[in-house]
C-alpha cells in the first residue's frame, strides 16, 4: 500500500527547496522517496507543506534510517514546529 507523508513547517520556501535539493544530492539513489511536492499555503504566509510519497510504510521506514534523513528531520525540529501526518493510501484517481 502506497504510504503519503505530509511535513508541515513555517519557514522560506527557497531555503526549503534548498534543503530539499541538498538531501536528494547526499542520499543519491539510496532514498526511498518516489516523488515529493513542495506546496505552500494560500491561506498562511510562511506555511510550508511537504507531500512526500513512498510505495509502502516499510520503504518509508527504510528511508527513515538514512543518516541523511535523521540529520534533516533533527535540523527541521530544531529550527521550527514540525507536524508529521502519516497516511496509508487506499485509492488513487488520476486522470
Amino acid at each position: 500500500m502506497k504510504f503519503i507523508q505530509i511535513v508541515e513547517q513555517s519557514g522560506d520556501i527557497e531555503e526549503a527547496r534548498a534543503e530539499i535539493e541538498g538531501y536528494f544530492e547526499s542520499t543519491g539513489d539510496d532514498t526511498q522517496v518516489k516523488k515529493l511536492t513542495l506546496c505552500t499555503d494560500r491561506d498562511v504566509p510562511g506555511k510550508i507543506l511537504s507531500i512526500v510519497e513512498f510505495e509502502s510504510w516499510d520503504t518509508a521506514s527504510d528511508n527513515n534510517d538514512l543518516e541523511a534523513t535523521q540529520e534533516g528531520a533533527a535540523k527541521e525540529q530544531a529550527a521550527s514546529s514540525v507536524t508529521y501526518r502519516n497516511l496509508d493510501a487506499h485509492h488513487e484517481w488520476i486522470r
